[in-house]
């Protein structure tokens, strides 16, 4: 009777650790894309440079390790970009010539999503996906993978708070110069309050960045850290939408930063190495009617001085995310086609985008027409040491047109035409870009 009832007990044990392993939920999303793209001029400071054409691709998958309602962790990984034809076969992006076999799978992101029991205390740990708050545009401080831990309290429906610590560097075990043991560490904190009272949303914040000389990323020559001071960096700044008429979308993202600079040794042309402060604003409106949406973006941000050695107005930044207005000119052309042929986060520079976007005559097809204008904020100097590209005398005209057809649920065709006619005080005989792209993109 003894052993039957241990043989039980070992029964029980075994049935409950499958029902546990079969509790937890794995789910599975992310994005296929295909590209394929010809451009003409492809670098707008040259004079004419020829064209070309590749083809490109990328998986992105997120992986969720489901617990239940309050505990998952996250793997994301990515393939690619690959470009057909490259011949490499170890290392991101590779595995696109003949043979193919690329070891090419990298960890995007990858952590821990949890909910303090009995709490509206939401912790995230790990390596993670973290924006400053951006309701208009990207964030032109910060918007990228990082190592960090992310509490987020959620006082009533109206109001939370989010306090966040990263770590985006450190180069105590490991830099591409020598082997440091002090000043090596490079990290971010900040605090964000949202404020939801629909239809208005406010989301202040303040952001602050410990750098260490020997951390500082932001402070190279090539791959070489050449800082040879600490910087402490602030930012302060608040973005809102509201859509308190029917039909009519306002946003607005405003921030000011100010940065030690990091005194580099070498490179008195990286604004990092002198003491900065500027501001960034982005005003974004829609109007949608029935068959299309009209929409306006305007923003401006404060330049660098033509001096090598009094202070900047540059706003300084951690790791931005791309200015995505325009196809070309910005950072808003699909997947990894070519963009930010003027700018790449808007810091430094100014500009007016007129859109008629989500044009529809046909079921599932929608078109974006838009004109834009930019322009340099950086004082225009004859020396290069000073030049900050763009300046205040180099500007650009863009003009896209773009089309998406929803193929299937999940598969969609992505077609971009854009045109940039750039204007650059330092550079004779420029000609104007042309990019024409098509894409795929499949869900799931």
């Amino acid at each position: 009777m003894k052993r039957i009832i241990i043989l039980m007990l070992a029964c029980t044990m075994v049935l409950g650790a499958v029902v546990t392993s079969s509790a937890t939920e794995f789910k599975a999303s992310g994005t296929l894309d295909m590209a394929f793209q010809w451009l003409d001029n492809p670098d707008p400071k040259a004079s004419n440079n020829g064209d070309y054409f590749n083809a490109i691709q990328r998986l992105r998958t997120k992986i969720d390790i489901i617990a239940n309602e309050s505990l998952k962790g996250v793997y994301y990984l990515e393939v690619g970009t690959i470009t057909w034809g490259d011949p490499a076969t170890l290392g991101r992006g590779s595995g696109g010539a003949i043979g193919a076999d690329g070891v090419n799978v990298e960890t995007k992101r990858l952590y821990l999503d949890y909910q303090v029991p009995h709490t509206e205390l939401q912790l995230r740990m790990g390596i993670q996906g973290l924006a400053l708050p951006s309701l208009a545009n990207n964030n032109p401080v910060l918007d990228d993978d990082v190592a960090a831990i992310v509490a987020n309290y959620a006082f009533t429906d109206e109001f939370n708070v989010v306090a966040a610590w990263a770590r985006a560097a450190d180069t105590e075990n490991y830099s591409p110069r020598t082997t440091p043991t002090s000043n090596t560490k490079y990290d971010v904190f900040t605090i964000i309050a949202g404020l939801n009272f629909e239809p208005v949303t406010i989301v202040p914040y303040i952001t602050y960045g410990a750098i260490g000389r020997n951390a500082d990323v932001n402070s190279t020559v090539g791959p070489v850290i050449t800082a040879t001071a600490d910087r402490d960096a602030w930012w302060i700044g608040v973005s809102a939408k509201s859509n308190n008429l029917e039909n009519l979308n306002l946003a607005l993202d405003f921030v000011w930063g100010w940065s030690d600079g990091s005194d580099m040794a070498i490179g008195a042309a990286n604004p990092n190495s002198r003491d900065q402060s500027g501001f960034y604003v982005l005003l974004h409106g829609d109007y949608k009617l029935e068959t299309w949406t009209p929409t306006l973006d305007l923003w401006y941000s404060s330049g660098d001085d033509d001096s090598l050695t009094g202070d900047g107005e540059l706003m300084p930044e951690i790791s931005a995310g791309g200015l995505a207005l325009t196809n070309l000119g910005t950072d808003g052309g699909f997947f990894d086609t070519t963009d930010n042929a003027f700018t790449t986060s808007g810091i430094g520079t100014m500009g007016v985008v007129l859109g008629a976007t989500d044009i529809s005559f046909i079921e599932n097809v929608t078109h974006d027409f838009k004109v834009a204008w930019m322009q340099g904020t950086s004082d225009y100097s004859g020396s290069s040491l000073v030049n900050t590209f763009p300046t205040d005398e180099d500007r650009a005209w863009e003009f896209n047109f773009d089309t998406n057809w929803q193929m299937y649920e999940n598969l969609a065709a992505i077609v971009e035409l854009g045109y940039l006619n750039p204007d650059y005080k330092s550079v004779s005989g420029e000609e104007a870009v042309f990019k024409a792209a098509i894409g795929f993109q499949y869900s799931y």
